[in-house]
This record gives structure tokens, C-alpha cells and sequence, in this order.
């Protein structure tokens, strides 16, 4: 069961995402190459709307990537699992070459709870930063307040 979940902004483009269970940990790095907030916080409504089964949201590194797959494995239980590889999947693809991935953080949890912890989260890290502030570290994308605001109200 998820127990916590938060992200700082470390820098401009750089930022630190860390979830945590009874049992384990992991604290991640990714940059704004692309915007995996705005991803994680889409893929958890869409669950909750049963939009869809399986969310993947991908957190860039420079180089490599990690992943955070959500997986629905009944209808109030969802599968969350990270894996890291040293390389961008899509580079792997263009030159057909290998990229293992690793699991490096897998659990299971209810929807309702891992939707909570994140929700909880993002608001300790809105307490943290304007948005304008937000938007100068982030550098190229804005806080997703629409889609925040969807998520706080699929929990209501």
C-alpha cells in the first residue's frame, strides 16, 4: 500500500519524485523533457473513470529513463511498478538495440488510496512553490491545475 508520494522541484528543468510503501522506498531524478506530472495526474483520473486499464508515465533522465506502470488488476486494486533503464526507449527503438529495464519498485495498492497519497502530495508541493515559481523551474510546462483540480474532484 502506497504510504506516501511527493516531488520537488531540484533545479531549473530538474526534479526529484519519491513514493514510498510500508515496505519500500525509491527517490527518482527527471528532467523537463517531458512532463510526467501532468501524465501521472491524467493517467490516475483515467483509471478512476475506467478510461482505461494500464497507464504508463515515462520520467526522462539524461540519459535513461524510469517508469511508473499502473495496472488495474481488479476493479478497485491497481498494480504499480517502477523500472529504470540506462537509455531512452525510444533511442533503443531507433537503433534497435537492447535496453534492459529493471524493477526497481513494485506494489500493490486500491485506486482510491494511490490516487489520495498522490493527491496529498501535490498539494504539499503546491505549498511549497507559486506557480509562477513552477513555471520558472519547470521551464517548459505550467503546474496542471485543470487536471488537478479534475483529480480532487473524482476523489470528493
Amino acid at each position: 500500500m502506497t504510504t506516501h508520494f511527493n516531488l520537488w522541484l531540484t533545479g531549473t528543468g530538474w526534479a526529484e519524485v519519491f513514493f514510498a510503501s510500508e515496505s519500500q522506498n525509491i527517490r527518482f531524478e527527471y528532467s523537463y523533457l517531458s512532463d510526467p506530472l501532468t501524465e501521472l495526474l491524467k493517467a490516475v483520473c483515467n483509471l478512476i473513470e475506467n478510461k482505461s486499464v494500464s497507464e504508463r508515465i515515462v520520467f526522462p533522465e539524461e540519459p535513461g529513463q524510469t517508469c511508473l506502470q499502473l495496472t488495474q488488476i481488479s476493479k478497485e486494486n491497481i498494480q504499480i511498478e517502477i523500472s529504470s533503464s540506462d537509455e531512452w526507449e525510444e533511442i533503443s527503438k531507433a537503433y534497435k538495440t537492447p535496453n534492459p529495464t529493471e524493477i526497481v519498485y513494485s506494489d500493490s495498492d486500491s485506486l482510491l488510496n494511490f490516487a489520495n497519497v498522490v493527491a496529498v502530495g501535490i498539494e504539499d508541493m503546491r505549498s511549497r512553490y507559486t506557480e509562477v515559481e513552477y513555471k520558472q523551474l519547470w521551464h517548459n510546462s505550467e503546474f496542471p491545475a485543470v487536471t488537478y483540480n479534475k483529480l480532487k474532484q473524482l476523489l470528493s
